[in-house]
């Protein structure tokens, strides 16, 4: 572990002016992960961020944000780039999972009932996108068996159970998901699926650990549309298939989430250390691990740092 504990420091000056070169001239799309990477959760931009995406917008590049926070909505999103006053953030840059469950929904022309475990903002989504929610049955406090049996097994047969961020969940709401999924043709989707997600000091459980609880119960997959999604990397590959992966930088601060996500699609990445990540987790990793980042930064504002390619900072992006 120690070569690769000096290979990421070693000749950073030579590094950081390569990846400015790539930066200016190589690549020309760039994914990036908000919040963690753009704004801390519950917080203000990370400083230096938005001076990087200015910088992102005058080199050219297309930018998307590609998210698993679903507790704001891509509205509230947009107005948070606002509020930088610089910044001309449109709505078709932003990968939101309950906008691409909606596409995906529309694709295949679904037109039935929806069992969604999810944030209001999420479900808002949904409902403004003409779909139709299943409503949750008694009064979501259990203190008999005639109660869980009421919030199992009463109401509407659904055609499609959704599981996403839903920081009221409950075993009774897990139970009715399975037993509505034991329906072969009621479809399993999954929007961000990260097992853990960075939230105050430290991390939380994430919607991964329950979607798999679910699976387990039911014998089947979702269609996760949500990092670290197989479906929503062949969804990003399919969009911008006119771009070849290896001309795009994908940014983010979550070495499973993130980094394997990306590395699996054929991307360039540069890990950032303002989430969940530290050095120490990627210093663990092998060398050739899948979640291996190519660039490490302390924060996305280091990509502002130096704006000429031909000369170079020691302080900025390193190789790994």
């Amino acid at each position: 572990m120690s070569s690769l504990t000096h290979s990421i420091w070693f000749s950073a000056i030579a590094m950081a002016s390569l990846f400015h070169l790539y930066l200016h001239y190589i690549w020309s799309y760039v994914g990036l992960v908000p919040p963690g990477v753009v704004w801390y959760p519950l917080r203000d931009f990370i400083p230096g961020s938005a001076e990087a995406l200015a910088h992102l917008a005058h080199l050219g590049k297309d930018v998307t944000f590609v998210t698993n926070n679903s507790i704001s909505s891509v509205k509230e999103h947009i107005e948070k780039f606002e509020k930088q006053g610089h910044l001309k953030i449109d709505e078709h840059q932003i990968v939101h999972p309950a906008q691409t469950i909606c596409d995906h929904l529309r694709s295949i022309k679904f037109e039935g009932l929806i069992y969604c475990l999810a944030t209001s903002p999420f479900k808002e989504i949904l409902v403004n996108a003409g779909f139709r929610l299943a409503q949750e049955n008694g009064s979501g406090i259990i203190t008999r068996l005639k109660d869980l049996h009421e919030a199992i097994f009463s109401g509407e047969s659904v055609d499609a159970v959704i599981i996403d961020v839903d920081f009221n969940l409950s075993a009774a709401k897990l139970m009715r998901a399975h037993f509505q999924l034991q329906n072969p043709k009621c479809l399993f989707l999954a929007g961000a699926a990260d097992a853990l997600i960075p939230f105050g000091k430290g991390e939380i459980i994430g919607p991964g650990a329950f979607i798999d609880v679910v699976t387990q119960a039911v014998g089947r997959q979702p269609i996760t549309l949500g990092k670290p999604g197989e479906d929503l990397r062949k969804l990003l590959l399919e969009r911008h298939r006119e771009i070849p992966p290896s001309r795009v930088l994908f940014v983010g601060d979550s070495l499973a989430s993130d980094i394997g996500f990306a590395r699996a699609s054929g991307y360039q990445t540069l890990l950032v250390l303002t989430g969940g990540t530290k050095l120490e987790d990627v210093q663990r990793l092998p060398i050739d691990h899948s979640q291996m980042p190519d660039y490490l930064a302390d924060c996305l504002g280091q990509i502002a740092i130096n704006n000429n390619p031909a000369s170079s900072n020691s302080d900025s992006a390193h190789s790994v």
